[in-house]
This record gives C-alpha cells, sequence and structure tokens, in this order.
C-alpha cells in the first residue's frame, strides 16, 4: 500500500476525469449529544463506498426515474465551504472536505460500515454505552419532497480524517 499526503491526494482526485468510484476508511466526529455524555467527542471509524465528482442533482433527479417517482429535483447552492474543484474538493475555514454521493442501489450492494467507535481520548468504546448520545440519521426532506422513498446520500470527509483511500484501482494509506 503506497503512502500519500493531503496534497497528492488533491492532485489524484483533481487529475480524475468525471466521477470516480472509491472507497474510504475515515475517523469522523459522530457528532454525539454533549448533555449527560461522559465520553465527550465521540468518534466512529467507518468503511465506505461512494462516488466522487458525480453531479448531485442529476443523480436525484436519475434515482426518482429509478424509483418511479413524479417529482423533479433542484439542487441548492452548497450550505457551507466553497468548491475547490467542483462536485469534488471542498474548502472552507483553511480545511479540505472530500465530497461524496452514494445512491440506494449502490449502498444495497456496498452498504457503509461503522467499523469502531471511540472516545475522545482514543479508547474504543461499544455501540451499547454511546447509542444514547447518537443521532439519528435522517433521510433528505427535500429528495423525499421529490417523491424519493430512499435517497441519494452526500458525505463529506475532512481530508485530515481520512486513513486510507481506494481510487483508481489502487489504496493509498494517508501520512
Amino acid at each position: 500500500m503506497k503512502s500519500i499526503s493531503h496534497k497528492q491526494l488533491y492532485d489524484l482526485i483533481a487529475n480524475t476525469k468525471g466521477s470516480a468510484i472509491v472507497g474510504i476508511v475515515a475517523l469522523t466526529d459522530a457528532k454525539a449529544r454533549k448533555t449527560n455524555n461522559p465520553f465527550g467527542t465521540i468518534f466512529k471509524q467507518i468503511r465506505t463506498v461512494a462516488f466522487v465528482g458525480a453531479d448531485y442533482e442529476n443523480s436525484v433527479n436519475r434515482e426518482i426515474g429509478r424509483q418511479d417517482a413524479n417529482g423533479t429535483f433542484q439542487a441548492e447552492a452548497l450550505p457551507w465551504g466553497q468548491w475547490e474543484i467542483q462536485n469534488k474538493i471542498i474548502s472552507h475555514k483553511g480545511e479540505l472536505y472530500l465530497r461524496t454521493q452514494s445512491t440506494p442501489g449502490q449502498r444495497r450492494n456496498q452498504a457503509a460500515k461503522v467499523l469502531s467507535y471511540r472516545d475522545q481520548l482514543g479508547k474504543f468504546v461499544s455501540y451499547e454505552q454511546i447509542k444514547q448520545f447518537l443521532p439519528e440519521a435522517r433521510e433528505s426532506s427535500k429528495q423525499q419532497d421529490a417523491g424519493l422513498n430512499k435517497t441519494v446520500w452526500v458525505r463529506t470527509y475532512k481530508f485530515s480524517s481520512i486513513q486510507r483511500i481506494r481510487i483508481n484501482g489502487e489504496t493509498y494509506k494517508m501520512n
């Protein structure tokens, strides 16, 4: 497995034409509630497969057709940050984020998986210990308003949270 820097990852994504399927292992903030939470910040290590560089609006409208829904969807501007590379990399407050999306069909074939949870000190904790502090997953209400039962998921990963990434048939470890 090759090691690459964040700059090299940026260049790799920038030089990938169109959209690409990526496999990611990342350690992200689980966005746990703070009230009465003895664990502090809770992190989750995830493994997922998604697209980078796909047009969000087009993806949702294709999914509307797959689900025989009657609506249409129009994407809004980014709610935060600026595009560094359209549909791929966002910059926000000096950090870079990789934007991914996955369709219901893709998730059925290659579901995202939480590998582990950790407290703010890096100690492993069980799901049972922390589940009461984790937010419930929500579907996009705007996509549901357009008629989708199962929505296209958009996720962003801070470059510094990515531990490994597979793209164009190669797996890279972040250094």
